[in-house]
């Protein structure tokens, strides 16, 4: 699972940045202390969250947290290529001196197998002349890269680097891992490809293994996942059952498929039949065809494309995706679905495989004592130089466990939120 990330110099965030899992000491209230026995998973000696949000004003930053994380674990699953491939992650603050001459700074811990590790580096941009023609070229490298990780009883080094040095001498099977080739590819993955049993194949495995955004990939590219579900004679019954939790009754699901369709794993929404039964005005039931493009909302339609990818990662297929990434995850979802939803990730009669969810968002209907803790929701505030800070509700003191945490965030207890302004200034008024 997911322990931590941590992230600086990267967009509107400049000084190091950190987002926990880690549930704090806090209890919930005695009326709601069924949120601390689902939210929290007891595993290797730590106590961790399956959900966080992140509130904040827009322009605060708050979606600049999870695109970082998002262009950390996409660099991660980069296959390696003579290319950098390293750009996303070049985007320093640039309210700040000389900001393409900084580094931007980016670590993720993780807890696999009881064991945790803790994965970083940074990146910088350098320019080069390219012969003959004068002209400047630049690319993004790795100016530091870090692994960490659970030796017997303590948490010791499995290597560094600075630059294209690597310090591998306590990796246990140094000696299968050739030189880096590139100063832009990532050691992690260049030793997890000569080294099968060692421990950075491990790591970029677990971190590999599986992640969905909704930053770069649009919902309706997951599609495929519920089309399986519907056509799964195993699963069908208890798919139906997931999307009707969200009060969408469907008795069968039928995807018109041609040849075209079928090779490219594409499924047109205009394509998708979805049958409801009705009382017709005799009384007698009736049947009816719903075209999910053409007679369904936008908002069914993305739950629709995703609902496939939630039950597989919720109950079927162990450590994947390892977590769900939501930038804005209420637009197109309406409250009551949205809670469901969360409850959903945070109940563990059917979260069975931990899968964790970060998302940011506007909607207050979330915010409150019986669906999450204090604990799990994080503020993003724009500083007067321009730059994010990230802090927990847990951090602020005298918020009592039980109080409704949406009307105290409006009313402005908790900051965070935007400073408004008059439209009309006082000389427009006289004037008038």
């Amino acid at each position: 699972m997911i322990v931590e990330f941590s992230v600086k110099n990267f967009r509107s965030i400049n000084e190091l940045q950190t987002i926990s899992f880690v549930a704090t000491g806090l209890k919930s209230a005695e009326k709601y202390a069924e949120v601390d026995q689902n939210n929290i998973v007891e595993i290797g000696g730590m106590r961790l969250f399956k959900t966080l949000g992140i509130y904040g004003a827009n322009a605060s930053g708050k979606s600049n947290i999870v695109k970082a994380l998002d262009a950390f674990m996409i660099v991660i699953r980069n296959q390696p290529s003579p290319d950098s491939q390293l750009s996303p992650l070049f985007e320093p603050f640039l309210f700040q001196e000389d900001s393409d001459e900084t580094e931007c700074f980016f670590q993720i811990v993780v807890l696999i197998d009881g064991k945790k590790y803790r994965y970083g580096l940074t990146v910088k941009r350098v320019f080069s002349e390219e012969k003959n023609t004068g002209f400047q070229k630049s690319k993004v490298v790795i100016s530091n890269e870090w692994l960490f990780g659970t030796k017997e009883k303590n948490i010791g080094e499995f290597f560094t680097r600075k630059g294209k040095e690597i310090k591998k001498d306590l990796l246990p099977n140094k000696d299968n891992i050739p030189p880096i080739p590139y100063n832009h590819s990532l050691f992690l993955t260049h030793a997890a490809a000569f080294d099968e049993d060692g421990i950075c194949k491990i790591v970029r495995a677990y971190l590999f293994s599986g992640f969905f955004s909704n930053i770069n990939f649009k919902s309706s590219e997951l599609r495929k996942y519920s089309i399986s579900m519907a056509k799964n004679s195993n699963r069908k019954a208890e798919f139906l059952n997931f999307l009707a939790s969200f009060n969408l009754n469907y008795e069968n699901i039928e995807s018109i498929e041609d040849e075209d369709s079928t090779k490219k794993n594409i499924f047109p929404s205009n394509k998708i039949l979805l049958t409801k039964n009705h009382q017709n005005s005799s009384g007698k039931s009736d049947s009816i065809n719903l075209n999910l493009f053409y007679n369904e909302s936008a908002g069914t339609q993305k739950l629709f494309d995703l609902a496939g990818l939630f039950l597989l990662a919720l109950k079927y297929t162990q450590n994947y995706p390892i977590l769900f990434i939501f930038d804005e995850i209420d637009n197109s979802f309406h409250p009551n679905l949205l809670i469901k939803l969360i409850q959903l990730f945070n109940d563990p009669t059917v979260n069975k495989n931990n899968t964790q969810l970060i998302f940011n968002s506007h909607d207050t209907n979330l915010m409150s004592p019986s669906i999450m803790r204090r604990d799990q929701f994080y503020f993003t505030e724009k500083q007067e130089d321009h730059s994010t800070r990230v802090y927990s509700l847990a951090d602020l003191k005298g918020i009592r466990n039980d109080a409704d945490f949406a009307k105290q965030y409006l009313a402005g207890f908790y900051g965070a939120v935007p400073v408004l302004e008059n439209y009309l200034t006082e000389k427009d008024i006289t004037n008038e």
